[in-house]
């Protein structure tokens, strides 16, 4: 052999013996560093744990709260209303509009008798919110619920690949190993040699882009559930994908009924409704008794003690017409509600029917792509033996081991696909309830 060409291929070694030095010793890194299975990450209990603190979550129970205590005070309008007045007078003694007592003090209660539906527009105002705050929270549920879905996809994909590039790396290695021997012994070319260093090092490129993947869609995880997680905890319970037992037209029917923001957005009808009663009860009087008990006069000396019983109209007709103008926005704004709940709809119709078709022709390619797959080792197989028998070359070998990958590559992305698109579709048609598990 030549100087030369004795050089490139002691390289060559160096190059592919350093990939794989890299490659054992990051392996071994990792099994020290993962730590003792204490129990099973399920995708069910990385739910349950994302929605058990979430901030997001608390926030909106927060508002649930203050919602609910809005119908409270709502209810309490249609109570009668307490007052005390106290007030003392400095005046001159010759002025003649006060000559009674220093002080004096009122004690009054008024009642409304009617509003004309302002009270109870208040009230279903009020109830109305009750609705939206907990259709709002079962919403922020649902968006943290297909958050750690859609993450949890993207780890399983990455890591899939990654254990996919880690197992043909070997074989790389071991057609390194052998083309190496042969190179030495003359029996095949150095491009034979450069060609397999070369496909091991866009091997190696493609690890670490799904390194990259990987650690990104766990730190995704991670900051939703306020904890560190661990590949190999989550990869010793591998989530299945869901059944898809019903028809279109029923899980379109199901994902309506129980979609949030549909719910949400039926409850702002409501709400609207509600201030449409309340903008047109301002044209109405309101009737109101109040009982009036007064100790004292400022006015008249020696008053003493007073009791007064009044029935009153007052109105509260607004500035010009905005009374009327206030009907309209009102009312404007209830078909915008309207026109809302319609938008929802399309848009939970357009989800709903998009990962039904995902779902419905996953099983299928996987199916086929797990039979290609196993074609294409045993391809692989006969290469690698026909190549050293002479009758399959060299690039023939190469790329089997290229197809190989290419169809495992699929395979990762079709699995982890068909769990995103599953377990989408039983969040937006059974609710986020159904696919809960609590850690005991």
């Amino acid at each position: 052999m030549k100087p030369k060409e004795t050089y490139i291929t002691n390289e060559k070694s160096m190059r592919v013996n350093e990939y794989v030095s890299l490659y054992r010793q990051g392996f071994i890194c990792l099994v020290l560093l993962f730590p003792t299975l204490s129990h099973a990450e399920t995708l069910e209990q990385l739910i349950s744990d994302a929605l058990l603190d979430h901030p997001a979550i608390q926030s909106q129970q927060s508002q649930k709260a203050a919602a609910e205590a809005g119908v409270e005070t709502a209810k309490w309008q249609f109570y009668p209303t307490p007052s005390i007045n106290v007030q003392s007078k400095y005046n001159s003694k010759t002025d003649p509009s006060y000559r009674g007592d220093s002080a004096a003090a009122t004690i009054d209660v008024q009642q409304p008798l009617w509003t004309g539906g302002q009270l109870t527009a208040g009230l279903d105002k009020a109830k109305a919110g009750v609705i939206s705050s907990n259709a709002a929270l079962e919403e922020t549920r649902q968006s943290i619920a297909l958050q750690v879905v859609q993450s949890y996809s993207d780890w399983l994909a990455a890591y899939q690949k990654i254990q996919l590039y880690d197992k043909n790396m070997l074989t790389y290695v071991h057609l390194n190993d052998m083309v190496k021997r042969r190179v030495e012994q003359g029996a095949s070319s150095e491009s034979d040699l450069v060609l397999v260093v070369s496909r091991l090092q866009s091997l190696v490129a493609d690890t670490a882009v799904a390194k990259a993947q990987m650690n990104t869609a766990l730190g995704r995880l991670e900051q939703l559930l306020s904890r560190r997680l661990d590949s190999a905890i989550l990869s010793s319970s591998v989530a299945a994908p869901k059944q898809v037992s019903e028809g279109l037209q029923m899980l379109l029917d199901q994902a309506l009924l129980v979609n949030p923001t549909i719910q949400k957005s039926k409850a702002q009808v409501l709400v609207q409704e509600a201030l449409i009663d309340a903008s047109k009860a301002n044209l109405s009087p309101q009737v109101y008794v109040r009982a009036e008990q007064q100790f004292g006069n400022i006015s008249y000396q020696n008053g003493g003690s007073d009791s007064r019983v009044f029935l009153g109209v007052t109105s509260n007709f607004g500035a010009g017409l905005s009374t009327l103008t206030a009907i309209d926005s009102a009312k404007a704004q209830y078909q915008a509600a309207l026109a809302d709940v319609e938008t929802q709809s399309l848009t939970v119709n357009a989800q709903v029917i998009a990962d039904f078709s995902l779902a419905s022709f996953s099983d299928m390619r996987l199916l086929a792509l797990k039979q290609s797959q196993q074609a294409s080792e045993d391809i692989f197989k006969s290469y690698d033996r026909q190549f050293l028998a002479g009758k399959r070359t060299w690039q023939d070998t190469m790329n089997s081991v290229r197809d190989l990958i290419n169809v495992g590559t699929q395979v990762a992305d079709t699995y982890s696909s068909q769990i995103l698109s599953t377990w989408r579709l039983a969040i937006y048609t059974q609710g986020v309830a159904s696919i809960e598990k609590v850690r005991k």
